[in-house]
């Protein structure tokens, strides 16, 4: 998975999902209800620092692998639906990487 730019990429899109889903399902119910009102903070900051990366990756690849715009548009809109991006890589990615490795 890691040995190409998009298996790091999709390493990338697993690891903000799950900050994205921990942020969304973990951090906010703890903070409300006042067990661990600093777990936004801390979640937040990771998404944070997660979803830039992701960013700056996607354009990057929208660049070098000469994606059609409507993949990043997607991509950025999908990042933020829970389980979106878990969803997206299995039906998309896992495919491409299926007809990538028949041509070789």
């Amino acid at each position: 998975m890691l040995h190409s730019t998009l298996g790091r990429f999709r390493l990338l899109l697993w690891l903000q999902g799950l900050s994205y889903v921990l942020l969304l399902f973990v951090a906010f119910p703890l903070r409300e209800s006042g067990i661990m009102p600093q777990a936004v903070t801390w979640f937040g900051n990771i998404y944070g620092f997660l979803f830039l990366m992701y960013l700056l990756f996607m354009v990057s690849l929208y660049t070098t692998q000469k994606w059609r715009l409507r993949r990043p548009i997607a991509l950025f809109f999908i990042s933020f639906i829970p389980l979106g991006n878990f969803i997206y890589d299995l039906l998309v990615f896992r495919k491409l990487d299926r007809s990538q490795s028949n041509k070789a």
